[in-house]
């Protein structure tokens, strides 16, 4: 299996839903009635995006979001989506190197050792090398965009690699034939994080990692303390069986987490199921969803034509909206066919459906496209 493909999927319930709560009750969960249910989960959106704007102006995730406007491409929340999930190599050689550009956006050519300490140099808008090291890397910056000064400054040390082999599969237009080729990387086995603002540390973090040889992760353990917030993130298992939790905490209220199992096809190249929990407080959906069975019927009609199963689709999954400080379920998400405005096309799309029967879509309850279960727009 592919790397980027595990790490992908072990966020896949997260990104596609993006809500819920963590803890549970045992007490039974009563039906709120529909018009009471659209109240609660309107109410809940704007809490979650009013926790995660106060989240977003701390002072060191101001600092990393000012820190990225220093780079050529200076949306670093997409840069470190793409290094997780969608780079073939993760290692911290390829996170420097994709931040560290020369004025005319290229990487410079930096070996995996080849670190040091970094200053933003005001007037030409890059970073320069001021003190070389091979065991830690620093960049000094401004904290803000109306700092003068490099009073920020972010430390990544005590690094720790292991080598691994992998293969990738791509299609060559030069021979028009599918090529195989076999890589060696190094990839990050431990690094701890520091971000500082005029001597006064903000945040602090951790990650390690186990690798089998050719590179699939056989644990992984990510934690960040940035008061009065805390990140816990962890996976393991083996074979075709792995679980995935994290835990996101405003002092010692979760905020954020799923606590998720995870089940991959035997040779490891799809992911076939997922059950658990995924939560952003004050709600949480809970149940399962088989992954592969629903983008194999997506596929399949995308590609030959014919009409979407909604009976099929729905018999592959199974999970309810509850809002946890009622206790009480919202309503169950189930795929409804909807119909495109802008390009006259109908596919299925996840719904939650309230207990009168009654639907509205998830991507409009939580005003975020990325919700989203369809093939994307032509």
């Amino acid at each position: 299996m592919e790397k980027k493909k595990f790490m992908k999927f072990c966020m896949v319930f997260l990104l596609i839903f993006m809500i819920g709560s963590c803890n549970k009750n045992e007490d039974k969960v009563e039906d709120l009635k529909p018009d009471e249910a659209k109240v609660e989960v309107r109410s809940a959106s704007q809490e979650i995006t009013t926790n995660m704007n106060e989240v977003m102006n701390t002072s060191g995730m101001l600092a990393l979001d000012n820190l990225a406007t220093l780079f050529e491409n200076g949306d670093w929340k997409s840069s470190i989506k793409q290094l997780l999930f969608q780079s073939e190599n993760p290692s911290l050689r390829k996170v420097k190197n994709h931040f560290l550009k020369d004025v005319l956006g290229s990487n410079r050519d930096f070996s995996a050792g080849d670190y040091g300490v970094y200053e933003y140099n005001f007037s030409t808008g890059i970073f320069d090398l001021v003190e070389p090291s091979t065991t830690f890397l620093k960049l000094r910056f401004p904290a803000s965009q109306t700092s003068t000064t490099n009073n920020a400054e972010l430390l990544a040390d005590n690094l720790l690699y292991t080598t691994i082999t992998y293969t990738e599969t791509y299609w060559d237009d030069y021979s028009q034939t599918w090529v195989t080729d076999t890589y060696e990387d190094i990839i990050p086995a431990n690094l701890d994080l520091t971000i500082s603002i005029d001597g006064v540390t903000q945040m602090t973090g951790n990650y390690t990692g186990a690798f089998t040889s050719s590179g699939n992760p056989t644990s992984l353990s990510v934690s960040i303390n940035m008061p009065p917030y805390s990140f816990t993130m962890g996976m393991s298992g083996s074979g075709t069986n792995y679980t995935t939790s994290l835990s996101f905490k405003l002092n010692s209220n979760e905020m954020m987490g799923y606590n998720i199992s995870l089940t991959y096809s035997s040779d490891m190249s799809t992911l076939d199921k997922v059950s658990g929990y995924v939560h952003v407080s004050p709600l949480k959906i809970e149940g399962w969803i088989n992954i592969s069975a629903i983008e194999n019927h997506m596929s399949e009609v995308e590609e030959n034509g014919g009409s979407y199963d909604l009976d099929y689709l729905n018999s592959q999954l199974s999970l309810v909206l509850i809002q946890t400080e009622l206790n009480a379920n919202i309503g169950s998400l189930a795929f409804k066919l909807y119909t495109d405005p802008e390009y006259g096309e109908t596919y299925p799309m996840i719904a939650v459906v309230y207990s009168d029967g009654t639907y509205e879509w998830l991507e409009n309850i939580m005003n975020d496209e990325s919700l989203k279960f369809s093939k994307p727009k032509k």
